[in-house]
């Protein structure tokens, strides 16, 4: 449409301006169509910067997240243990829009995506996550924002899940250890939550590994 519009405009410009035209690699060019297409290359600038719409990238409606039910296992740990989390809390996925390319060409809206959500580890006291893993592949830890509760009988709701939950309404899930991931980028994991597993420490005491039921809150 600007396209259109501008060399119209040009056009009228153009023969106004250079009523003789002008003298160009030997030819006489009219003003006219000169101004035509200075007001085209200007309107089909317009056009692809700010009126055709952009070409959408993939983009998701809804996020599959990993299987939470009642009645799965929670491990007490002695010693060093991988185990696998068991999601307690995820909150609504977030996505992310940037456009790209314009200047004459296509505009290109690419999305990305990010998920919070909380994943239990063990009974009872754990002194500290030594290693972690996403869909069996090492998990640097140390890019992401995470927060690890030790699952002390005093711990408070994290602050986040709060901000979710409401005062009030967030557990804190004294007693369970677990960690929380914030916004924690997934477009690597095909834009899903990956299953994450975790090296824990925690002092041996009886020396054993026991297992019981989670029942969620």
């Amino acid at each position: 449409m600007a396209q259109l519009v501008l060399s119209n405009v040009g056009s009228a410009i153009g023969a106004r301006l250079l009523p003789n035209g002008a003298a160009a690699f030997g030819a006489q060019v009219s003003g006219a169509a000169i101004g035509r297409a200075i007001g085209s290359v200007a309107g089909s600038f317009l056009d692809a910067r700010y009126l055709r719409p952009p070409v959408e990238g993939p983009r998701i409606r809804e996020f599959h997240v990993t299987e939470s039910r009642e009645g799965a296992s929670v491990p007490v740990v002695y010693g060093r243990m991988r185990v696998g989390g068991q999601v307690i809390w995820a909150a609504r996925f977030t996505e992310q829009a940037e456009e790209s390319g314009g200047k004459g060409g296509p505009r290109v809206r690419e999305y990305s995506y990010s998920l919070s959500f909380a994943v239990a580890l063990a009974e009872g006291e754990v002194a500290r996550v030594a290693r972690c893993w996403a869909n069996g592949a090492p998990f640097d830890l140390s890019k992401v924002t995470w927060r690890f509760y030790p699952g002390s009988e005093t711990q408070q709701p994290d602050p986040l899940i709060e901000a979710v939950e409401g005062a009030g309404e967030a557990p804190a899930y004294r007693g369970l250890s677990y960690v929380v991931f914030e916004d924690l980028p997934v477009d690597e994991f095909g834009a899903r939550m990956p299953q994450m597993s975790f090296e824990i420490v925690r002092p041996a005491g009886a020396g054993r590994i026991g297992w019981r039921m989670w029942r969620g809150r």
